[in-house]
C-alpha cells in the first residue's frame, strides 16, 4: 500500500481528465453527502480553466507566487 505522500505523488503527475475523475471518485467515497451537481460544477469549471491555459487565453500565475500574493493580503 501507498503512504499518503506517495499516492499523492502519483495522483499529482497524473493527466488533468484523470485527476477529475479521481476527485470524483474519492468524493463519492466519502462518507457526507455531497451534492453532485456542485461537484460536477466545480470539475467542469476546473476542466475549462485548464483549456483556456492549455490553449494560451489566459497565462497562468505560478503557484509560489500566487501563494506569495495570498499570505501577503492575509498578513
Amino acid at each position: 500500500m501507498l503512504t499518503l505522500n506517495q499516492l499523492i505523488s502519483e495522483a499529482t503527475a497524473l493527466p488533468d481528465t484523470d485527476k477529475a475523475v479521481l476527485i470524483d471518485k474519492v468524493v463519492e467515497s466519502m462518507e457526507e453527502r455531497v451534492d453532485r451537481d456542485v461537484l460536477s460544477q466545480g470539475i467542469q469549471t476546473a476542466q475549462d480553466r485548464i483549456a483556456e491555459i492549455e490553449s494560451g487565453a489566459v497565462q497562468a500565475i505560478p503557484g509560489d507566487i500566487a501563494l506569495a500574493q495570498v499570505r501577503q493580503r492575509l498578513g
